[in-house]
């Protein structure tokens, strides 16, 4: 039996709340991993990854990271 079957069996034995939070585990490792994925492809552009940097130790340096026009109420 592979690891996806063992889950699915547990899964089946569990109470309908703590299969959801089995569930919803499942569902933050897949945005976790799909961040992760859109991470690394938008730092394959080193002018990305260079304002990546700036950004994070401007937040580290306590510093504004850009100032932003606010729009007008309408």
């Amino acid at each position: 039996m592979n690891t996806a079957e063992l889950i699915y069996q547990k899964a089946k034995a569990l109470p309908e709340v703590e299969a959801r939070e089995i569930l919803d585990f499942m569902e933050f490792l897949e945005t976790k991993r799909r961040g992760e994925i859109e991470t690394a492809y938008l730092l394959q552009e080193p002018e990305n990854a260079r304002r990546l940097l700036a950004a994070a130790e401007n937040i580290r340096a306590g510093r504004c990271i850009e100032e932003r026009e606010l729009l007008p109420d309408d």
